[in-house]
């Protein structure tokens, strides 16, 4: 049996609730749930906290058995430094500590897939969480942001293109944002972690102008700096028959992103240092337009340096 939202506004008022008080619940589910759930599902959640017994189509089947079973994550909830490769049903507890730009592709069968990707840590580690295509709505969601407590439920890792583990959610995987069931003492260990957007980027030290302006410059750059991501890393085979390496970093800051690419030992020293989402200051880039995207992209030189920004 489907409810309307008015049916379920109904029986909470019944129940004694005030509008104002149903709206400022409905305001917290949609917090900790983010955008996967409209607001028939999180009157429908709300009911059943209230002992109203309701039917929806639109209620995901795993929060439904969420809701109905009590589960407690906590007794599921595992440190980031024991994810191993292969692993399924992953749930993670940890703090938003980067978030990068929502990517778009285009697959072998001509269509447009999206990812988006962003950085957590707990107390013992760090991970890059991947989201696709719908499961993106997330990070549009105003609570999504740096900072923030996040709980990754019904993740699945694997290793992605630069050999490091990374946890993908499937399509039944779900994201809590700022969830409320979390003790005193994991919210003060995780409020304890430090985030890269504290590394003041305006100071004097590390005053650089912004991607957004160094995009549209032909030729070189003196210096750049942002936050990144590592695209892929790989050997490449060279016309002559001799194999080098190759990175592809993605920078970003507040005005936009660009691609980096190290060739041969560089990419190599450059790999060991770098982790997903720190910042880094470079020097010394070339500025080349792809012939085949018809996007400018940055490569290192030799007199190219890449330093981490503690």
């Amino acid at each position: 049996m489907s409810y309307l939202v008015d049916d379920i506004l109904q029986k909470l008022i019944g129940k004694g609730l005030s509008e104002e008080e149903i709206e400022r619940q409905i305001q917290k589910k949609a917090q900790q749930y983010g955008n996967f759930m409209t607001k028939q599902g999180i009157l429908f959640i709300i009911a059943k906290e209230y002992g109203i017994k309701l039917y929806s189509p639109e209620i995901n089947s795993e929060i439904y058995k969420e809701i109905e079973e009590g589960i407690n994550y906590d007794e599921f909830t595992i440190p980031i430094e024991e994810i191993q490769e292969g692993m399924q049903n992953i749930v993670l507890l940890g703090k938003i500590i980067n978030i990068f730009q929502i990517r778009e592709f285009v697959r072998k069968d001509g269509t447009i897939g999206k990812l988006g990707s962003f950085i957590i840590s707990d107390t013992s580690g760090t991970i890059k969480i991947l989201l696709w295509d719908d499961k993106i709505v997330l990070m549009n969601n105003e609570y999504f942001k740096k900072g923030e407590i996040i709980r990754i439920i019904g993740g699945y890792s694997k290793k992605g293109k630069n050999g490091s583990l990374e946890v993908h959610m499937g399509r039944k995987g779900i994201i809590q944002v700022s969830p409320n069931d979390i003790t005193p003492h994991l919210r003060e260990q995780l409020a304890s972690i430090s985030i890269a957007a504290e590394i003041d980027f305006n100071s004097k030290e590390n005053r650089t102008r912004k991607l957004q302006d160094l995009i549209e410059i032909s030729g070189f750059i003196e210096q750049i700096q942002g936050f990144i991501q590592i695209e892929e890393f790989r050997e490449v085979n060279k016309k002559g028959g001799d194999k080098t390496f190759l990175l592809k970093l993605i920078i970003s800051d507040d005005s936009a992103s660009i691609r980096v690419l190290i060739w041969g030992i560089p990419a190599l020293n450059c790999l060991k240092i770098i982790k997903e989402g720190a910042g880094v200051h470079i020097t010394n880039l070339r500025v080349q337009q792809n012939s085949f995207t018809n996007e400018k992209e940055l490569i290192f030189t030799k007199k190219s340096s890449l330093k981490i920004l503690e």
